[in-house]
């Protein structure tokens, strides 16, 4: 696809995208009934408003308090130069199309709210995932990993499906683009880790194995490396005995 269509790529559509939120902000509070003309509703939609498919994008996710849209805008573009080095341009615009399509199905098909917070947390966990040890500075301070921030953005995710069914829709069709880019790579490492631990516990039983010994039972086999606790004493047949079985070796009938 990217041979074919790759050319047609936005560089840079997160940044873009985080330049028309800022934008919509600024007019929204110039004139905020402006918002309704924006939003995704489906019975609108039918009736010939075609923008809205698109518009809901650019719904900032805070109305009120500037400084957290400058922190929104400052991730985004950060975010934007990072995927477009580690996906490319076109890979980065194939996922958030698929995710902006899965939620217009979503709202369309099955009444789900077509938010763009739920957008943007894919996008950001989708980042966190690719560059996990990038460090950002948080409130322009403090030194974290996105990785963490991630794993705090999931778990406020999975606490929301869980809590409130009106917005398992929204994270159920926001998220179905990251299961279907990362989900095949998460399911093939778990795999590999489960290959590799068990490689590794087959060669640490194997070294146990062949790790030399000083005192061997000649009954059972076990030796002071298979359990330091056992005692080991040479009997009058000249053979070596641990405590469990010198006792039966001794009250062994002799023939």
């Amino acid at each position: 696809m990217e041979n074919r269509f790759g050319r047609f790529a936005v560089p840079g559509l997160v940044a873009i995208l985080a330049t028309l939120q800022a934008a919509v902000w600024i007019l929204l509070q110039l004139k905020p009934t402006f918002l309704v003309s924006l939003m995704l509703l489906p019975p609108l939609v039918w009736e010939g408003e075609i923008w809205r498919l698109v518009t809901w994008v650019f719904i900032p996710n805070s109305f009120t308090n500037p400084f957290w849209m400058l922190i929104a805008v400052y991730f985004m573009m950060i975010i934007s130069g990072v995927m477009d080095r580690a996906w490319g341009a076109f890979r980065t615009n194939l996922y958030i199309f698929g995710g902006m399509l899965s939620m217009i199905i979503g709202a369309m098909v099955f009444g789900s709210l077509a938010l763009g917070l739920m957008l943007y947390s894919s996008i950001f966990i989708a980042f966190c995932c690719l560059v996990p040890n990038y460090e950002i500075m948080l409130f322009f301070i403090l030194p974290v990993k996105v990785k963490y921030l991630g794993m705090v953005n999931g778990a406020i995710l999975l606490l929301q499906f869980i809590d409130s069914p009106a917005m398992r829709g929204p994270i159920f069709f926001s998220m179905l683009n990251f299961f279907i880019a990362f989900g095949p790579g998460l399911v093939k490492s778990v795999k590999q880790k489960a290959v590799v631990v068990e490689r590794r516990s087959r060669f640490e039983s194997a070294n146990q194995r062949d790790t030399p010994h000083f005192h061997k039972c000649h009954q059972c086999g076990k030796t002071d490396m298979d359990d330091p606790h056992l005692d080991f004493r040479v009997t009058e047949d000249g053979e070596e005995y641990c405590t469990v079985c010198r006792p039966r070796q001794q009250s062994a009938p002799v023939s």
